[in-house]
């Protein structure tokens, strides 16, 4: 069981009062001191003690959140009653998957903030707000993409390489991974045995980036990896890093567990079919645009490219200022 299941499981077992205070618990094994808890009306509370006790105290409210910061209150911790002045953000939703994802990102949150910061805290308000509000519910064709992104993740991190760093967090990129200013890395996939993808013309632009695809084919399996254990999976690889939890918070969050259990996918199928291929090496046209057209798209087939291997791959990643050479 991971941290964040075992504080909503103690949360759990707090039973909220009639008295005015907030009931806590400190998550012990972080090195910041936060904790979790209840107030008197059953909100769940991620709080931390303001290092700033001389800035006057500031109120927001949402729909599904407060944030109290540098506010003087009374709190109970492992039976012991105080009054201090703390920085607290209250979840008032009571959906599970949305209560998850707020003791997630609050979590994530406090392993990136060395130092309290009243800037960083009103920015995790405002990410959460935008993460609550946001009702984008994604099609199967995004879901299977979305799957094939966090299987690539998980793929090469058992090879001991993290790619949720480089992971793109906004829509409509031209790639899924920046590596660096140059080196991108595009990952698609298709639940056809033909490796048959569908490109921008940009995403092939060998000669204006240092470019990578990932082909990934797909087979439906009952018994397979669901869609729910892999963003699981991946949210354990990227434990400390905010902005990608937010981004998978930020995906499925219109989902229910049941939905992301039922899309489920052969594994040994995927590593038997998985390929890296060089942009320069994948048919497309051989010029930047041709004459008179933009935003070109088209299908490629791979099948008869010559194809990368993982370490080579591995390689490519890691020496961020060089080309690789191609083997075999």
């Amino acid at each position: 069981m991971n941290i964040a299941d075992q504080i909503y499981d103690n949360l759990q077992t707090i039973n909220s009062s009639n008295e005015d205070h907030y009931s806590l618990f400190q998550v012990l094994s972080m090195e910041e001191k936060i904790l979790y808890g209840k107030n008197f009306e059953n909100h769940i509370v991620f709080a931390m003690h303001s290092q700033n006790t001389q800035l006057r105290p500031l109120l927001r409210k949402t729909q599904k959140l407060i944030f109290w910061f540098n506010a003087k209150c009374n709190i109970m911790v492992d039976d012991v009653y105080s009054e201090e002045q703390m920085n607290i953000l209250m979840c008032l939703s009571q959906e599970k998957n949305e209560i998850l994802a707020f003791i997630r990102l609050t979590l994530s949150f406090s392993e990136e903030m060395k130092k309290q910061d009243a800037r960083k805290l009103h920015e995790l308000f405002s990410a959460l707000t935008r993460l609550f509000a946001n009702a984008h519910k994604a099609n199967q064709k995004e879901l299977q993409g979305f799957y094939s992104e966090l299987y690539t993740v998980r793929y090469f991190s058992r090879l001991g390489l993290n790619l949720s760093e480089y992971w793109q967090k906004k829509e409509k990129l031209k790639f899924d991974f920046s590596i660096s200013q140059q080196k991108k890395l595009e990952v698609k996939s298709t639940t056809k045995e033909e490796r048959i993808h569908h490109f921008q013309h940009e995403q092939l632009l060998s000669d204006l980036y240092d470019i990578c695809v990932i082909s990934i084919l797909l087979r439906p399996d009952d018994a397979g990896l669901s869609l729910l254990q892999l963003i699981s999976e991946v949210q354990e690889i990227a434990a400390d890093r905010f902005d990608t939890l937010m981004y998978i918070e930020d995906f499925v969050k219109n989902f229910d567990e049941n939905e992301l259990r039922e899309i489920r996918y052969d594994t040994t199928y995927i590593d038997r079919n998985i390929r890296i291929y060089r942009a320069e090496n994948i048919p497309k046209f051989q010029e930047e645009h041709p004459k008179g057209v933009s935003k070109a798209e088209y299908d490629s087939d791979l099948s008869a490219s010559p194809c990368v291997n993982n370490v080579t791959f591995i390689n490519w990643t890691r020496s961020i200022e060089h080309r690789f050479e191609l083997i075999g």
